[in-house]
């Protein structure tokens, strides 16, 4: 097609699904560098875009919009006469929207739901080797691109400014030097790894390296008080403490991001730290693994009840869950060794 002089992309959640349709973001603007590209999401998630050099505006929906309050904003994108809409979620929320702007033309992703159930029921993989998340989420736009295009990396911006009050901030808890984040809870318990784990890894690790460990999450994860509680080393916890771009600020600056298969290691990449990921119940066939070169993945091997789920909701049917019981501090350290010394 000819350059589109407008293009509105739609994708609704989460942290880590928004960081990775950065991607497809930036190689429409590699392709196509004249033309304004805006961004529909979540308002609770909003402002994870705030200052992206390729996004022209974010348009924030509130959570709570039902049927009617929906189309009426698809009416009213229609008015600003998108010359492309660009679906990277396709679920009910986005459709309603979508299917609203009638006149304005609109392609949207196909989620692998056929070979995501093959896999976690009959345990037959029909997925490519080159299948990751962000190979899948170009699918739409492919036929818009040239024959041989470079996928673009994921981009997230912290301001100087931010940079500088969250170095401020966590003065005042005491980091003065080097630190990594960790972010060990996880919307599912299944997803986060043992808490006395994380704790050894830092006292014979991260500690033990010169690093500050420092904590984030929500002031649900529960996980964090445990961490603290069982290392002998010094913790600096601050979970529940800060916001989303706040929290972005402090992954900024670190060393490492290391956790559970979650947003935060997504947006860790985005921003140009390595991120070490645990993964239990998930795989590169649900979305999750890293991308940058030093990003490291620890996983169980050799597990044929893994993945069992497309976001790990599903609670193990197993006595033990070991997809996350067979990891040992020693796989994560070297990990980290790896990170570190890289």
């Amino acid at each position: 097609m000819n350059q589109p002089r407008t293009i509105l992309v739609l994708r609704f959640s989460s942290i880590g699904d928004i960081v990775q349709t950065t991607s497809v973001v930036g190689t429409l603007k590699t392709v196509f560098p004249d033309t304004a590209i805006d961004f529909m999401t979540l308002s609770k998630y909003a402002s994870l875009l705030e200052g992206h050099p390729h996004i022209n505006k974010v348009h924030a929906v509130d959570i709570e919009a039902g049927y009617m309050a929906l189309k009426r904003i698809g009416f009213e994108m229609e008015t600003m006469a998108y010359d492309l809409v660009i679906d990277l979620h396709n679920t009910t929320r986005s459709r309603i929207v979508r299917k609203a702007m009638v006149k304005t033309p609109s392609v949207w992703i196909e989620k692998p739901r056929w070979n995501r159930f093959k896999l976690f029921v009959f345990r037959q993989n029909h997925f490519g080797k080159d299948f990751n998340v962000r190979n899948w989420l170009h699918d739409p736009i492919r036929p818009l691109l040239p024959e041989s295009f470079d996928l673009s990396p994921t981009t997230l911006t912290v301001s100087d400014i931010e940079k500088a009050r969250s170095r401020s901030f966590l003065e005042s808890k005491g980091v003065t030097g080097k630190y990594c984040v960790i972010t060990p809870g996880a919307a599912w318990t299944q997803k986060q790894w043992i808490g006395e784990r994380y704790a050894t890894v830092i006292d014979q690790s991260i500690f033990a390296k010169g690093i500050t460990p420092v904590l984030i999450g929500g002031p649900n994860d529960g996980i964090c008080d445990l961490i603290k509680k069982s290392a002998d080393s010094l913790v600096v916890d601050i979970h529940g403490e800060t916001n989303l771009r706040e929290s972005m600020a402090i992954v900024s600056g670190a060393e490492f991001v290391m956790g559970s298969d979650t947003g935060f290691l997504h947006a860790g990449e985005a921003l140009g730290i390595p991120a070490i990921t645990i993964l239990g119940p998930t795989s590169r066939e649900t979305g999750a693994g890293v991308f940058n070169d030093r990003s490291q993945v620890v996983s169980a091997k050799d597990l044929k009840c893994r993945p069992c789920s497309q976001n790990g909701s599903m609670p193990c049917y197993r006595k033990e869950q070991y997809c996350m019981t067979s990891i040992q501090p020693e796989d994560v350290i070297n990990a980290i060794n790896s990170v570190v010394q890289a």
